[in-house]
């Protein structure tokens, strides 16, 4: 035991007696030019090895803060064109609005014969047999049934039920619409219906035009006033092609609306028109005199009493 605790004790002498020779070595080094080559050139690999080591780490560190901080600047960055991208959305939507409402106002002073209310589309109802939408204007804005609706580009429709604060509008489109039209143009002057088109929702027809009725491609179709619904003169829509019926006793002329519906989105209700309008004659029932002939047989289909 005794032999063991002096072997230790010994063998840590020796090395404390060996690190204080190689310390003080060390600290003189420049004074001994051989034993400094010698710790350099032995200690060299270690060094450059641990150098290597230490630069690969740091080298790694570096590389794994700069993944990092692009990571980050790229979300930032695609972040930051997200919002951009929104607010330049935005800004072509307000420009787009502004341009509309500009027209709407232009048309609106162009328009002295009207009195016009202007209402944004809501809703729309689109099918075969049906094309309606609803406005945002009611009962409580003066909006009554049967007034004439139309936009900056013609003829909308006329509004066939009334809300509180809405209003429902059946188009020009659809099938069970009939609108009075004729045809501008001073040589012809032809007057007929105008009815939707089930089968063809975006191509309303000029119906039952006599064959012989003067109407061409490219004719300008307006409002005829008859039946006092629409003014007259209002714009509806220009001839794209005529076509016989298959019986072949009347035409049909197909009309392209000049009212784009698929992108509307504000209209006009015509609340009010200050054009004068003929007055209705009042007519007196007249009879006619019996002639002699009917005294002494009696008017047709009469009873002599």
């Amino acid at each position: 035991m005794q032999q063991s605790e002096r072997k230790w004790l010994t063998m840590i002498v020796i090395l404390c007696t060996v690190l204080g020779i190689f310390g003080y070595v060390w600290k003189q080094r420049t004074q001994v030019p051989v034993v400094t080559v010698t710790l350099e050139n032995l200690m060299a690999p270690f060094t450059y090895g641990a150098s290597r080591f230490l630069e690969g780490i740091h080298t790694g560190i570096a590389i794994m803060d700069d993944g990092i901080l692009r990571v980050k600047d790229m979300s930032d960055i695609e972040e930051r064109n997200a919002e951009l991208e929104q607010k330049q959305v935005a800004y072509d939507e307000l420009v787009a609005e502004n341009i509309r409402l500009r027209q709407l106002l232009q048309f609106k002073g162009e328009q002295p014969q009207f009195a016009l209310l202007a209402a944004s589309v809501v809703t729309r109802d689109r099918g075969a047999w049906t094309d309606t939408f609803t406005i945002s204007r009611g009962s409580v804005d003066g909006v009554e049934p049967n007034m004439a609706v139309i936009a900056p580009r013609g003829v909308v429709g006329f509004v066939s039920d009334v809300y509180e604060h809405s209003a429902r509008v059946q188009s020009i489109l659809d099938p069970r619409s009939a609108t009075g039209v004729i045809v501008q143009r001073p040589e012809s002057r032809i007057a007929s219906i105008l009815k939707g088109n089930g089968n063809r929702p975006m191509e309303p027809q000029m119906v039952n035009i006599a064959l012989n009725g003067d109407v061409l491609k490219g004719d300008t179709i307006v409002t005829s006033g008859f039946g006092g619904m629409y003014p007259k003169g209002l714009l509806l829509g220009h001839v794209k092609d005529i076509v016989t019926d298959e019986e072949g006793f009347v035409k049909h002329a197909i009309i392209e609306p000049t009212v784009d519906f698929q992108s509307l989105e504000e209209v006009f209700v015509i609340t009010k028109s200050f054009t004068a309008r003929p007055e209705t004659p009042k007519l007196e029932p007249k009879l006619i005199p019996r002639t002699q002939r009917d005294q002494v047989e009696g008017a047709k289909g009469t009873v002599q009493q």
